[in-house]
């Protein structure tokens, strides 16, 4: 009698590691089935990138087609037309290694000479240097290689699939809600570039800088330190203001969808505070001894 009751319970044991298995795989299975999904965002990445490769074979083409004319048609091509036909000139005329060889300096006074004729060269290309649009292109320019780099990244989180270095370490729902965590921070990064990219370009070109300088000035008076800490301390508070947001969303959002936030909203905000307040408090100071010894 014992053995058939043991018997039996060995049976029930092994039936309920089964299903408790089974119930695993399924698990595991919806979640690799999650982080293989698209969803809204890579749609507008794909379609971003397509409908960029597109427009750019058709600048081409008009280009192609249309020639000197093309500006004269379509206006809004200029830049780009002076782009594609500026580039052979500039390349055509870099000077060959005989040509600059003529212009090395033969004597100590030749070399002052040389020194001081390229000081006012740059000068005056400095001075006519449309530099806000040099800063924005540079700028946009970053920003899309940095996102290029983070759409790579994506992309890989999108593989269900082990690499074989960690296979042998690393279980595969592990693996999986690691994916899943790096997606929604993906997106969140993604969205966050993007909107951080527009506030940057709209203080380049409509000098929001320069104008809170004067209106901490206004406030400060015309001590030059004094107007500084004060400009330190107002971006600062703006650029925390505007970053809240996403760091609500952050914590509140994707760190509690994954189970990694223990935070309450007082809390946050109490630490946000503090952060705000130690930047101010050890950053007002070192810029103010940073001046004064300037000065």
């Amino acid at each position: 009698m014992s053995d058939a009751k043991t018997e039996k319970a060995e049976k029930t044991s092994i039936a309920e590691g089964i299903v408790r298995a089974e119930a695993r795989d399924a698990a595991v299975d919806a979640q690799a089935r999650v982080v293989q999904q698209k969803g809204f965002l890579d749609d507008v990445i794909d379609g971003v990138q397509l409908g960029a490769m597109v427009i750019f074979f058709i600048c081409l083409v008009f280009v192609a087609i249309f020639g000197s004319s093309l500006p004269s048609i379509f206006p809004v091509t200029q830049p780009l037309y002076d782009a594609l036909v500026g580039l052979p000139q500039l390349l055509t005329q870099v000077p060959d290694i005989e040509t600059v060889l003529k212009y090395v300096p033969k004597s100590l006074d030749e070399a002052c000479e040389l020194r001081a004729s390229v000081s006012v060269w740059i000068a005056h290309v400095l001075h006519e240097l449309a530099y806000k649009q040099w800063v924005l292109g540079l700028s946009w320019a970053m920003y899309l290689w940095q996102t290029k780099l983070n759409i790579r990244q994506r992309d890989r989180l999108h593989d269900v699939r082990r690499p074989k270095g960690i296979a042998t370490f690393i279980s595969r729902q592990v693996y999986l809600e690691a994916n899943a965590y790096g997606l929604d921070k993906s997106s969140l990064l993604l969205v966050r570039d993007f909107i951080g990219q527009l506030q940057t370009t709209a203080i380049i070109a409509y000098d929001v800088v320069p104008w809170l300088w004067e209106q901490v000035g206004q406030v400060t008076g015309e001590n030059v330190l004094v107007q500084s800490v004060g400009f330190f301390v107002a971006a600062s508070v703006l650029s925390t203001v505007l970053g809240l947001p996403f760091d609500i969303y952050s914590t509140f959002v994707v760190e509690k969808k994954h189970g990694f936030n223990k935070q309450t909203m007082g809390l946050f905000w109490a630490d946000a505070l503090k952060s705000l307040l130690l930047v101010l408090a050890l950053g007002a100071p070192v810029l103010a001894g940073f001046l004064w010894v300037i000065e």
